[in-house]
């Protein structure tokens, strides 16, 4: 029998084990917001027998053959409730939306959902390119056809009401509603329709119905609201402040938000069965009690703070929390939330397996594993509690790594589990998606002064940067996405890395366990992910560096006076010690990568699609790139501060 205090699993560990959280991701790969749970039992749908459980899985996957691995994978729950598989992932990049010269904000949208991009009313299908509908709706279709073979059913999640060209509120002025952009990370502004308007429901009315008549199957819809291109007239937190037209200023944000939700609870009455409705947004928490006050049955709304979701087992990978690497799970995590007792009926399964709006996707391997976890535990379910949790951890080990293993991958996963808790607490909003993807930390030369960088040594970089400012973008590491300067104290974020190092070091220790290949892969995306992290610190160390020095280092190059001193300029020696350790850092990086790593990691197939969330085709060469910029302006910090001598 095992023993729950062998080996590395102290009292103290227990305790700790007992009051952490799941930290599993959440819709839209989000940081998990506090909301005020609904612990009645959901409506059940009138006439039908009451669901066992209600699976809603999402990943932005694009190839048909890959979705279609990534559904079977998910009918081996069919025997424990009903399976919604998401379907309204466009097949490309909106390049259409994004104006001349790029826009940041623009970025955040450019695969996002909108029923208009599917199947446009006759008004709006002029003003989005034929081709571009042509294929989401192939895409879509050919989804549908794999769900409907595997006795599976549909999910929509969309952002609403979506931002529509410009073009069309030429042709319609009358049904130009608020502006949704955000002033500060945005180039051009843009213009959502006001539903206050009949000729808008008239449309989106349309739309709907062609989604119901050609998608019976769907019965969850979620909706993203007020944000990345979304918006309705009047919300409080707009970006760019509450605005609309002046004659419907007055009227509630239920009315606004039941006027959409409605269109696709009549649309769906075609299909002769209800829908679920689940909505997420930026509502103030005034909002948010107004329009729950008003929302039926099957109606959920989710704010920053409060909302009246009924309660949701979050459960996927870390395809979000970890991008832009693939192949990391977190079975204690999984194993917590699976065993967290809920007397919901029918228990939701929120799955999710993608991260940066829509570009990255998860490895199918590592989507298995997580599937096999959940189905042991439906099949044998555990009692709510740290123990039962542990014990099913422990038998998962013997699975995976073998009797002769299993206490070093089960020590492995309560350090994992133990690591990214500390990220939790202690590194707050720190992401490698925005620190070291767009941001570019991964691949950008750190060096004392920007400034000096040429432009054919900044281009293979500072374009993807989102910034609205491109002096920002150049000389500040930590303005994550133009709102502010984000650093962390110095050293926080190295704190974070030993956590790490001891998971992928053990787990390397392991051999010829049943799942050999899947934890070697696992060890080297931790090994990839602990690099970007490391490099987000380094970044984030050198910019308190630079900031106690922005004086010195905005005036003119100059020697050091000429007074003997054994030790320097203490910057000097700090910073020269950071760009050493991410020099090396660097070349630990390319050498993963060389070896098997660009597997485990979203990149962009060919240069055309490189951008702001996705890293490029060629990031190996980017990061010797990068080796030899840093190299070359090594010495530059010597005309700024002074280095030891005698």
């Amino acid at each position: 029998m095992f023993n729950l205090i062998k080996g590395s699993l102290s009292v103290f560990l227990l305790a700790f084990l007992a009051g952490s959280v799941t930290g599993q991701s959440i819709a839209h790969n989000e940081p998990q917001n506090k909301v005020r749970k609904n612990t009645s039992s959901v409506a059940l749908k009138e006439n039908s027998p009451p669901e066992k459980a209600i699976f809603f899985v999402y990943s932005p996957i694009r190839d048909i053959n890959e979705f279609r691995a990534f559904a079977i994978q998910f009918a081996r729950l069919k025997p424990f409730g009903r399976i919604d598989m998401t379907i309204s992932y466009t097949a490309k990049k909106t390049d259409y939306e994004i104006p001349e010269g790029g826009s940041p904000w623009h970025e955040y949208a450019a695969y996002d959902r909108s029923i208009t991009k599917f199947f446009p009313d006759e008004k709006i299908a002029p003003f989005i390119p034929e081709e571009f509908v042509k294929k989401n709706r192939q895409l879509l279709m050919s989804k549908v056809e794999i769900i409907r073979d595997l006795g599976l059913k549909a999910g929509f999640r969309c952002n609403e009401p979506y931002f529509l060209p410009e073009a069309f509120f030429e042709a319609y002025p009358h049904l130009r509603g608020p502006r949704v952009d955000h002033p500060r990370r945005s180039l051009q502004k843009e213009f959502a329709p006001c539903f206050n308007q009949e000729e808008t429901r008239e449309m989106y009315q349309n739309m709907v119905n062609k989604l119901f008549k050609n998608v019976p199957e769907v019965n969850t819809v979620y909706f993203s609201m007020n944000d990345a291109g979304s918006g309705f007239c009047w919300a409080e937190w707009l970006y760019s402040g509450p605005n609309g037209p002046s004659d419907c200023k007055n009227l509630n944000m239920s009315e606004r938000v039941l006027n959409l939700v409605n269109i696709f609870k009549n649309g769906a009455k075609q299909t002769g069965h209800d829908i679920d409705i689940f909505m997420r947004g930026m509502f103030t928490d005034n909002e948010v009690d107004e329009i729950v006050s008003h929302l039926p049955d099957n109606y959920f709304l989710q704010g920053l703070g409060r909302g009246n979701y009924p309660p949701v087992k979050n459960i996927g990978s870390m395809a979000g929390s970890a991008y832009p690497v693939q192949g990391i799970i977190n079975p204690l995590g999984i194993l917590r939330t699976l065993n967290r007792d809920s007397e919901s009926i029918p228990q939701r399964y929120n799955m999710g397996f993608g991260g940066a709006y829509g570009h990255g996707t998860e490895r199918l391997e590592t989507v298995e594993k997580v599937i096999d976890i959940i189905e042991d535990n439906l099949k044998n379910p555990a009692e709510e509690g740290l123990i039962p949790t542990l014990q099913s951890l422990q038998k998962l080990c013997v699975k995976w790594a073998g009797e002769e293993s299993a206490d070093r991958l089960f020590n492995a996963f309560v350090a994992l589990d133990e690591a990214f808790k500390y990220k939790r607490v202690a590194l707050g909003r720190f992401s490698t998606q925005y620190w070291g993807v767009s941001t570019r930390h991964i691949t950008r030369p750190l060096v004392i002064a920007p400034q000096r960088l040429t432009a054919e040594e900044e281009k293979y970089f500072l374009p993807h940067i989102f910034n609205v400012s491109v002096d920002e973008a150049r000389m500040d590491y930590m303005d994550i996405h133009g709102g502010s300067h984000n650093a962390l104290p110095m050293g926080t974020v190295a704190k974070f890395l030993p956590g790490l190092r001891r998971v992928y070091t053990s787990m390397e220790r392991i051999s010829n366990a049943p799942e050999q290949e899947f934890l070697d892969n696992m060890a080297m995306a931790l090994r990839i992910y602990s690099s970007i992290a490391r490099s987000c610190g380094n970044f984030n160390d050198a910019q308190i560096i630079r900031n106690r020095n922005r004086e010195v280092l905005a005036g003119p190059i100059h020697r050091p006076n000429k007074i003997p001193t054994w030790t320097g300029d203490q910057d000097l020696l700090d910073f020269n010690e950071i760009m050493r350790d991410e020099l090396d850092n660097t070349q630990e990086l390319i050498d993963l990568l060389e070896n098997g790593g660009m597997d485990l990691i979203n990149h962009a197939k060919d240069p055309a699609h490189e951008d702001t969330f996705l890293l490029g085709y060629d990031l190996i060469e980017q990061l010797k790139q990068k080796r030899k910029i840093m190299l070359d302006h090594w010495l530059d910090i010597e005309d700024y501060m002074a280095s030891p001598f005698k």
